[in-house]
């Protein structure tokens, strides 16, 4: 299942790149989320994993794409579903342009429920991009 999220933020681009690719800030926006720490050394890029909580389990996810100012993506691994999360940043004006297109791939009964979860998860990610925006230009 594809989903998109967009929003526009006022703060710069460099500003909005580093709070959204540093996956330890998720918690402070992401209403799913509970923890997440870094699992491997600074500074963050390519091949950076952490360890998440998402609704109460546990989850890995890595960066597989860190263009600085432009382009993050995070393959997430957890025991529902894999996701693949590519978040693009563009200059609007003096703010920033965050759009983001989610892969979500079910495993098991995930299968099975996620078409009927459809229109809540579709909702969600709107809501979770305006919880970073607040949290984005609160920071």
């Amino acid at each position: 299942m594809k989903v998109t999220a967009s929003t526009t933020i006022d703060r710069p681009v460099s500003e909005v790149f580093v709070l959204m690719a540093d996956n330890r800030n998720e918690p402070r926006w992401n209403t799913n989320l509970s923890d997440s720490e870094l699992l491997t050394a600074e500074p963050i890029g390519v091949g950076s994993r952490f360890r998440a909580v998402y609704q109460g389990r546990e989850c890995i996810a890595v960066i597989s794409e860190h263009e600085p100012d432009r382009v993050v993506t995070f393959e997430v691994d957890a025991q529902r579903m894999d996701i693949t999360g590519r978040m693009s940043f563009a200059p609007a004006g003096s703010g920033t342009r965050l759009d983001g297109e989610f892969d979500l791939r079910p495993k098991g009964v995930m299968r099975v429920m996620l078409p009927l979860l459809a229109p809540l998860v579709r909702r969600d990610f709107p809501k979770q991009f305006a919880n970073f925006k607040a949290f984005a230009e609160q920071s």
